[in-house]
């Protein structure tokens, strides 16, 4: 039987595994003839495994699984945002403060000057400052439609922050603890630049090595800011940005409320940005599937308060948008379903078509 290798963002739920998958540490997640659901693809996208081994008769046999000019629809649906005079504007203003932090970086780690809060922010809160509550989301379809950027550290750090910004104001945040949310987004992994290039840019496994030295950037990262004039939660964000609400992250296993709150609201942003940024770089993807994934950690791996308030924002964004379904049929999104966020109930001609009552079916595409 045929074998394909696919990224882990185009996993579906019924797919067989043809190979065991191993974390980066080299320990076994997943057995090999497993059908996958969507706990298991969940768990092989927390352990950051990229790429997975499946049988390909199954994978084109598998109902659930969209075909891959689906995909086009969604292509088409960044194409549009990246053709408005917003995106201009903000495409702009994106790259000058990419280039601003590459510059800041470089004077902080190389020269040991003291951290330009206010230079590092001016051109950044600016695309924050224009953007209203209401058109929020609108910024992340914009982040989400930059995709001629491949890049680890300065582009996912400027990503990290607005998408923090966002998420603050969603949790209710007032305005200077939403700049610090942007200030500890835009330093949380500056110590990747102390990290080897081409451990940072390795297209495959890292060895157990290479992974010891890339988890050391949270401490790199700590010592860089420890001593600089800026907020303890940018410092306590770039130490503690993977631990984890059950106590599996690093560098300590701390557990709950023990992590602090900043950390906490940059574990869920980073996440979002890596998981969407994977995918964004090769096809479009569908926001509905990156949702189902965090969804299934929320209780786990994440502040569930935290967790729950980005998520479902992130779906009733969605409301009255035409998306396609796993089946070939349109439909448009009309309710949220609470408690499951990635499948709500939508309109299908003059049909109420609740997917929660329909597993076997799930949103590939977003429309318009």
């Amino acid at each position: 039987m045929e074998e394909a290798v696919i990224f882990i963002f185009d996993a579906k739920a019924g797919m067989k595994l043809s190979a065991d998958v191993f974390s980066q540490e080299g320990n076994l997640l997943v057995k090999k003839d497993t059908v996958l659901d969507w706990k298991s693809i969940s768990d092989i996208s927390s352990h950051q495994v990229l790429e997975i081994k499946i049988y390909d008769e199954n994978a084109s046999t598998n109902s659930d699984v969209p075909k891959v000019e689906e995909s086009e629809e969604s292509i088409q649906y960044f194409d549009k945002i990246r053709q408005s005079e917003d995106f201009k504007v903000f495409e702009e203003k994106f790259e000058k403060s990419v280039d601003v932090l590459k510059e800041e970086f470089k004077s902080i780690v190389e020269d040991h000057k003291e951290i330009d809060t206010n230079k590092i922010l001016n051109s950044p809160m600016d695309i924050i400052n224009s953007s209203s509550n209401s058109n929020s989301f609108r910024l992340l379809d914009m982040i989400h439609s930059m995709r001629k950027y491949d890049d680890l550290t300065y582009v996912h750090s400027l990503n990290v922050a607005l998408i923090a910004s966002v998420l603050g104001r969603w949790l209710g945040i007032k305005d200077e603890d939403e700049k610090n949310l942007f200030v500890a987004g835009m330093l949380h992994d500056i110590g990747k630049v102390k990290i080897p290039k081409e451990i940072l840019t390795k297209p495959g496994k890292l060895t157990d090595n290479e992974y010891s030295i890339m988890k050391k950037h949270v401490n790199l990262g700590y010592e860089i800011l420890r001593d600089q004039n800026i907020i303890q939660e940018a410092k306590e964000a770039c130490l503690l940005h993977h631990e984890r609400y059950d106590g599996t992250g690093y560098p300590f296993g701390l557990v709950g409320n023990k992590i602090p709150y900043v950390a906490r609201v940059m574990a869920v942003a980073d996440v979002y940005d890596a998981m969407t940024a994977n995918r964004v770089y090769r096809k479009a993807i569908c926001p509905f599937q990156v949702v189902e994934m965090m969804h299934a950690d929320t209780f786990s791996k994440y502040d569930p308060a935290i967790a729950l308030s980005f998520l479902k924002n992130i779906v009733s964004s969605y409301i009255n948008n035409d998306i396609r379904l796993s089946d070939g049929r349109v439909g448009r999104v009309v309710i949220i379903n609470e408690n499951a966020l990635s499948r709500p109930i939508v309109m299908i001609g003059d049909e109420l078509v609740d997917m929660v009552k329909h597993p076997e079916i799930e949103i590939t595409a977003i429309i318009n």
